[in-house]
């Protein structure tokens, strides 16, 4: 895997197993919504207080068959996400005029998804309803890496390793994926630990040399202005 393959590389997708649940639902929401909230790619949920799924995007669609790959489920909205909408409604019954809002994460093994969990109150009409975000942390994940890796200098291949890593890749498992010996991925990250402390210390001592710098300057201003006010 390069550098530019894991920026182009497409989404494993599956079939959407909320598509029954939408297909049969009577509900109307404002589908624009839906598609406006999820532009920069979150999944979007509109769920009811039992639980129906009224509304959802291709992306919630496609997170909610991945997290069902690792926690299986029988119902249309995977447990996982129900369990923090449960919480939702439960506040609103103890605390009515504080939580508005719970979120939580879950790591999934099988596609090395995180995926952060936000469920708030969504008001349409007179009945309330559930608004989900799915945040795959995946993608964020991957262009940390990136970053990093043009911060300390990285090789091809160790961008490689370094980008599975970041996203919750074993030793073994990035050996695998790359095709390569487990002590490669071993020497590909000590490699880059290296030229990771190598970075920090000349960050460190650039900003403990400008620290200086301005210190001096600030006391040859205080001796200035008394040498100004004594003549």
């Amino acid at each position: 895997m390069t550098l530019q393959s894991s920026l182009n590389r497409p989404a494993n997708l599956q079939p959407a197993c909320l598509s029954n649940s939408l297909a049969s639902s009577n509900e109307t929401i404002i589908t624009p919504i839906v598609q406006n909230c999820g532009d920069d790619g979150d999944g979007i949920l509109i769920l009811t207080e039992d639980g129906q799924c009224v509304e959802s995007n291709s992306s919630a669609r496609c997170m909610c068959d991945r997290i069902n790959q690792d926690f299986p489920s029988t119902s249309s909205v995977p447990q996982e996400i129900w369990n923090t909408c449960q919480i939702l409604i439960d506040s609103r019954k103890s605390f009515p005029n504080h939580l508005t809002a719970t979120e939580s994460e879950l790591k999934l093994k099988q596609s090395h998804c995180h995926v952060r969990i936000r469920a708030r109150w969504f008001n349409r009409g007179d009945r309330p309803y559930i608004l989900v975000i799915l945040e795959n942390q995946k993608q964020s994940k991957e262009i940390l890496a990136i970053t990093e890796a043009i911060r300390y200098g990285l090789s091809p291949r160790e961008v490689d390793v370094w980008i599975l890593h970041r996203i919750g890749y074993s030793y073994q498992e990035i050996a695998a994926e790359l095709h390569i010996a487990l002590n490669t991925v071993k020497k590909h990250m000590k490699n880059t630990y290296a030229k990771q402390q190598m970075v920090m210390i000349i960050e460190e001592s650039y900003t403990k040399s400008l620290a200086s710098q301005e210190s001096f300057v600030h006391k040859m201003g205080i001796n200035l202005s008394r040498k100004m006010l004594a003549g």
